[in-house]
């Protein structure tokens, strides 16, 4: 299966970048590949550690080209098995902003399950598109902001949702319980 890790792409602390590692390495322990927006920060760091144990990364870029990749986002073209571009014939190609909203769109649908581990705008989005989606949700609790206040943003606007959302603080057991709903 392929679990998408999304979060925050500057880094907040030592305890979230051990806990995208420690989601990075669960993720290999369970026989899934890792999916991400190919960017820096903690998605990065659970990347560096599937692929230090020798699991497979596939990352969606905001890039329309593999050698403009490094220079758009900051991260090496061989931490990924596969890298997804952006379609050259695309209409808004030229658009940094809407380019990285097409990645996270495209990056969302190719997951069985989402982890969220802190993150700002982008992630609220990423989380936005996976809830619509209904798929499997992880959300690492006390990981800065986002994730104290997404319950709320659920709360406020009721929607319902065909996923499954799983709130935890620890990294090991959040995988875990992701892990057992997919395989339910």
């Amino acid at each position: 299966m392929k679990i998408g890790v999304y979060g925050s792409a500057v880094t907040e602390s030592e305890q979230l970048t051990q806990s995208a590692q420690i989601i990075g390495e669960e993720i290999f322990k369970a026989g899934h590949s890792i999916i991400t927006g190919a960017c820096k920060g903690l998605p990065f760091d659970a990347v560096q550690k599937i692929k230090s144990l020798g699991g497979i990364s596939i990352g969606y870029t905001a890039a329309t080209k593999a050698s403009e990749h490094e220079e758009l986002l900051g991260t090496l073209l061989s931490y990924y098995d596969e890298l997804v571009l952006i379609p050259t014939d695309y209409k808004h190609q030229k658009n940094r902003s809407v380019c990285l909203k097409y990645r996270n769109v495209s990056s969302v649908a190719d997951c069985d399950a989402t982890i969220f581990i802190s993150g700002r705008w982008g992630t609220l989005n990423e989380f936005a598109i996976a809830f619509d989606m209904g798929k499997v949700i992880g959300v690492l609790t006390g990981a800065g902001k986002f994730a104290t206040q997404v319950q709320q943003l659920i709360d406020l606007f009721g929607k319902e949702t065909k996923g499954k959302i799983i709130f935890d603080g620890d990294p090991r057991r959040l995988m875990e319980r992701v892990n057992n709903q997919l395989n339910q």
